[in-house]
């Protein structure tokens, strides 16, 4: 975690350090809404000892699907016209049901996102890839006949996804743009955990160029 936070800061500090060389390259500010779906399938295999000394290995199989949506605040900076780079931190809020218990979850996330937009037009392609940091979860669950608990982890259960999106974004004025764009990660399992976590997004941005 301390390796991403270290480039966090050295991202940040080249974006104010970096001279100018023309109008294009600048620092910009944004507020990110986006609505979830993940899909989650996890096997398990566990071996034990059953009465009599036998050594019995059962499988369970698991697949589940959840929603919700992540708020949070970005910042950008454009290297060219068409190329930048942008970080920030999201939150997350998440909500699951099943036949007998019901869950809320909070979580929270770090982007880092290299960005391609095809040209300087009003409204333009807006591609882009890197990874979602995700860390700090806490979970409340509530089970018919048993009640409510609260689950929280910690940087030991982190988890990063890659991510790939594809979109537009659209020049309201000089200064002010929003962009929609649909992506998806897939979350990268512990070591000897047989999981696949797909999660997609819908993001919208509303960006202020400074």
């Amino acid at each position: 975690m301390r390796s991403i936070f270290t480039l966090v800061v050295i991202l940040l500090i080249v974006s104010f350090a970096t001279p100018k060389v023309s109008a294009q390259c600048k620092f910009a500010l944004s507020a990110t809404v986006a609505p979830f779906y993940v899909h989650n399938k996890t096997t398990a295999t566990i071996k034990d000892f059953d009465n009599n000394g036998v050594l019995q290995t059962t499988v369970y199989k698991s697949s589940n699907s959840w929603n919700g949506s992540w708020f949070g605040l970005n910042g950008r900076y454009s290297f060219s016209s068409k190329w930048s780079v942008s970080t920030g931190l999201w939150l997350n809020e998440s909500r699951a049901s099943s036949v007998n218990s019901r869950g809320r979850s909070h979580s929270f996330s770090i982007p880092l996102m290299v960005n391609f937009q095809t040209s300087q037009g009003k409204l333009s392609p807006y591609f882009s890839a890197g990874a979602l940091y995700n860390f700090q979860t806490i979970s409340h669950t509530y089970i018919d006949d048993f009640g409510s608990f609260v689950f929280k982890t910690g940087d030991k259960t982190s988890r990063i996804s890659p991510t790939v999106g594809a979109g537009v974004i659209y020049d309201f004025t000089k200064h002010l743009s929003v962009i929609a764009q649909p992506t998806i990660s897939y979350t990268i399992p512990r070591s000897g955990i047989d999981s696949h976590t797909y999660q997609f997004l819908f993001h919208i941005q509303l960006l202020y160029k400074l």
